[in-house]
């Protein structure tokens, strides 16, 4: 009779000590390169260069232009040209139609009966002395009705007070603080901002501001990172597209990119923080609630 040897059956598992070591430094080399960003001060707001002395140049407005490449060719944001000229609409500018571009961010404006620049300065959150000096006013304290003066880095008050929502639906499927590793249960961690459902949609700015960065961040995918006046940053993670360019200034509610599934993710959605002076927040609690506002432009 013929023998057969039988051989051992040998099962081979997989070291998953070593790939669970890997994935913890991996998540861990993300978020410390992620803070390190939000940290460093080449992400922080600041406002435009100061260009010299101060000029209006008058432009009249071409067929097929539109108001971000002009703004984009003079060196201003679209709000210095929105508040300077009147303009409603950052979508939609008239060909042939006469623009008055200051050469420095700002407001062109144009006293009325009762005001004074004290109250202006306050309802624009700039400094006094920078409209006194760069309106070489002498006295302050009396300007004719109808004098056109220049309010420097002053800007469209925003859409609404505090952060917009970055997307339409409010639907939070993570919340920030403590949780379970998504990717590995057994662990958790601290979630340092909110996941908000979201497939494919356009994200907008929750706050008017200076675009800091944008690219790959490693497990965040494509994201984008803008700063705000008054050491605010918020931080837009998971996107499947960026439409918007490091240095550019950003109006609340501008769409900025799509939401998406980039990184480590678990499906699509945003990923969004929300940092004062360099220190994490809750962002649900400084979303403001839905408005009228926020309804028409939904």
């Amino acid at each position: 009779m013929l023998s057969i040897a039988v051989l051992p059956f040998i099962i081979i598992i997989p070291n998953y000590k070593k790939e669970t070591e890997d994935l913890d430094n991996e998540i861990l080399n993300d978020e410390i390169e992620k803070n390190n960003i939000l940290q460093s001060a080449s992400t922080d707001y600041s406002g435009s260069e100061d260009k010299g002395g101060f000029r209006i140049v008058e432009y009249i407005v071409r067929p097929g232009e539109n108001l971000s490449s002009i703004a984009e060719n003079y060196g201003v944001s679209m709000d210095t040209i929105c508040g300077s000229n009147g303009l409603r609409s950052y979508d939609f500018i008239r060909s042939g139609i006469c623009l008055r571009i200051p050469n420095k961010d700002g407001m062109l404006y144009r006293m009325k009966r009762g005001n004074n620049i004290t109250s202006l300065a306050r309802k624009y959150r700039v400094s006094l002395e920078k409209i006194i000096t760069e309106n070489d006013l002498r006295n302050p304290d009396f300007i004719a009705v109808n004098t056109e003066i220049f309010i420097p880095d002053a800007k469209p008050l925003n859409i609404i007070r505090g952060f917009m929502w970055p997307v339409t639906g409010k639907y939070i499927t993570c919340g920030y603080g403590w949780r379970k590793d998504p990717f590995q249960r057994i662990n958790r961690e601290f979630h340092q901002g909110i996941d908000i459902r979201s497939r494919y949609e356009w994200i907008r700015a929750s706050k008017y501001g200076k675009v800091t960065y944008t690219g790959w961040l490693g497990g965040y995918g494509r994201t984008i990172v803008v700063a705000h006046p008054g050491g605010w940053k918020t931080l837009y993670g998971h996107l499947s597209r960026i439409i918007v360019r490091r240095g550019q200034y950003v109006k609340q509610g501008q769409p900025i990119g799509k939401s998406g599934n980039t990184g480590r993710s678990t499906g699509p959605h945003l990923h969004f923080e929300v940092l004062k002076n360099g220190q994490h927040k809750n962002p649900y609690s400084y979303l403001k609630k839905v408005t009228g506002i926020e309804r028409k432009m939904e």
